[in-house]
């Protein structure tokens, strides 16, 4: 599954589009500081109750936990299958993907699969605010940027080792991600959406998981019009909401045919 080329084979490839926004978005510090600093008013604008997730049972064998900064070594190689072709990618900013996933004030997410019996890391992923917001040409400036950074999750560099393929982790690690990510727990993300990025052959499993697809990406109302996103060439978009009262609808825009989501911000009158 995920499969490009022989290396490839099994790699559950989500988020970080290959080199589109590599260097832009992670550099040094995988969101930046600005976002962090910002104040925001997320009750303000939240959509409906979260949409409660029933999360399979893992194999025994393995558990999930939260990645600490001495898994980062280890981890490392596990989270570059999901994106083995990406010199970039963000299994590079794994030290400070997982110190920031540790602070309960800021939204990113590192999770580990890990043997119970060796110890060893066996699959893992991470989940990011939508960081593209921020650099929006929309939304620069705008206290919009920071509220819809933490109200659009995305879904990063899901992988799992070969040997535990086809047993389920994955799924169990999708499901972690959305918990986490609509049930704002600990102080992180509170979303109304998550999106993930990923390639064409991956879209009947994450469909599977209640996502929607959308090849030509997202577009959001907003108070200062339709802000639109989507994957690069070559990869598709699909979206599940995480909270009651945000609605998709598959329209074209100025971008594509795109879901256009309400309920994630007040937006314009139709």
């Amino acid at each position: 599954m995920g499969k490009r080329n022989g290396i490839r084979k099994g790699a559950r490839r989500s988020g970080n589009p290959a080199r589109r926004e590599a260097e832009r978005l992670y550099s040094e510090n995988v969101m930046g500081e600005r976002m962090y600093a910002a104040p925001t008013s997320r009750a303000a604008v939240q959509p409906g109750e979260i949409i409660p997730v029933t999360a399979p049972a893992l194999p025994d064998g393995v558990i999930i936990r939260d990645a600490t900064p001495s898994d980062a070594a280890a981890l490392e190689p596990v989270m570059r299958l999901a994106d083995p072709d990406n010199p970039d990618g963000s299994w590079r900013q794994l030290p400070s993907a997982i110190r920031q996933s540790l602070d309960a004030d800021k939204y990113t997410r590192v999770r580990a699969v890990q043997e119970t019996e060796s110890g060893e890391l066996v699959g893992g992923t991470m989940a990011l605010p939508a960081a593209w917001a921020l650099t929006h040409p929309m939304l620069m400036g705008s206290p919009n940027a920071h509220i819809i950074a933490g109200l659009v999750a995305a879904l990063d560099s899901l992988a799992v080792v070969e040997a535990w393929r086809g047993k389920g982790i994955a799924r169990a690690l999708v499901a972690d991600a959305e918990r986490a990510a609509g049930a704002h727990e600990e102080g992180k993300f509170g979303a109304a959406i998550l999106y993930v990025t990923h390639e064409p052959e991956l879209t009947d499993f994450y469909a599977g998981l209640g996502f929607t697809l959308s090849p030509d990406g997202i577009g959001i109302p907003t108070p200062v019009g339709l802000i639109c996103h989507g994957p690069i060439k070559g990869f598709c978009f699909s979206v599940k909401p995480l909270r009651t009262g945000v609605q998709m609808q598959d329209m074209p825009t100025p971008y594509g045919r795109q879901l256009v989501i309400r309920g994630v911000l007040p937006g314009p009158a139709r």
